[in-house]
């Protein structure tokens, strides 16, 4: 069977096993773990930041830094279909008691002058104000797509002018980062805070962090405390983590070279897909056109011994490559996905 569902279906390698196991340990919460402390360290000269705390998950670094940044009543802004609205249980509301505006976006990416027409930046008695936005990237729900850097450059200007902070979801920052062939703090080093993930293409078992700037970060270890966060030798996950960023960043060009030879073998064998839109790792097949209910596609693929996962939209499947797949891996797994949509069942 080969699996193409999510690029959490990581695996640690045999190297990010040993460096697990042989990690220095200590007491994390009294900060005593060194190599949490090693990364915590690398990371802020990675993304050009001042301060870092890992976290088990980037949901929990995500609701971390709204806790940290906005009021209870203020207003957060984003792209509308971005995983912080709509994967997250709610979590802005229930945990931060912000309002959420979702925005309307091109391949996951809104403008400065969308975040201009609807801010509210100064005390009203009727309006929220609004005190944040929200940049993913890459865009999960958009296909993986990076925000391109004149974009995420005229949104800082805009909310520098507004006086609101900029928070990124990087979840999948370094596959951006990779995509758009920069060092990773070109598109960090002006946001006040980024989460980081690397339980997806980085092929860890679990871990994220916070990165931002020191006061914006000066609360965070209270709160995730509070949310039940905090770790005792949590240097076997840093571990992994270091291990990810020293070994498993570059080769993300792979994951997207992979991704582009499934979709242009899909297309080739008809499928309604084009290569053209794939920037990193995602690749969507819309079952519109061809006239399959989505369930019955999922099924007919996994007689065929390949797994696609329901995208966002109702007739959209979703594949992800990751360091689990070679290129033969994607050339069968292209060949069954063809026999499988392509024939009466």
């Amino acid at each position: 069977m080969i699996d193409l569902r999510s690029d959490v279906m990581t695996l640690p390698t045999e190297g990010m096993l040993r460096a697990m196991t042989s990690a220095p340990l200590g007491d994390e919460q009294v900060r005593e773990d060194p190599t949490v402390l090693a990364l915590e360290d690398e990371l802020t000269g990675l993304l050009g930041q001042e301060a870092a705390l890992f976290v088990p998950s980037a949901t929990m670094a995500n609701q971390i830094a709204l806790l940290c940044q906005v009021r209870r009543g203020q207003e957060i802004v984003g792209e509308r279909n971005s995983h912080m609205f709509r994967y997250e249980a709610g979590g802005p509301a229930f945990l931060a008691g912000a309002v959420v505006t979702g925005l309307p976006g091109e391949a996951g990416v809104f403008t400065g002058d969308q975040v201009r027409e609807i801010a509210q930046v100064r005390d009203s008695e009727h309006r929220p104000r609004t005190a944040l936005a929200v940049v993913e990237d890459t865009h999960n729900v958009s296909g993986g797509r990076a925000w391109p850097l004149a974009a995420l450059d005229d949104l800082h200007d805009t909310c520098d002018e507004l006086g609101l902070a900029v928070h990124i979801d990087g979840a999948r920052l370094f596959n951006a980062a990779v995509a758009l062939d920069v060092p990773p703090d070109r598109i960090t080093a002006r946001a006040r805070t980024v989460a980081v993930c690397f339980s997806k293409g980085l092929g860890c078992p679990a871990g994220a962090a916070l990165v931002g700037r020191s006061d914006a970060l000066a609360p965070a270890r209270r709160v995730r405390q509070m949310l039940g966060g905090s770790l005792r030798q949590a240097g076997v996950l840093a571990g992994a983590a270091r291990y990810a960023l020293q070994h498993n960043v570059a080769r993300l060009a792979d994951d997207h070279a992979n991704a582009r030879v499934l979709a242009t073998l899909l297309a080739e064998g008809g499928l309604p897909i084009d290569p053209a839109g794939v920037d990193t790792n995602f690749v969507f097949l819309d079952l519109a056109s061809l006239g399959l209910d989505r369930e019955d596609a999922r099924d007919r693929l996994r007689s065929h011994g390949v797994l696609w996962s329901n995208a966002h939209h109702p007739t959209v499947l979703r594949a992800v490559t990751h360091l689990g797949h070679s290129e033969a891996d994607l050339r069968t797994a292209a060949a069954r996905t063809v026999e499988a949509l392509s024939k009466e069942p």
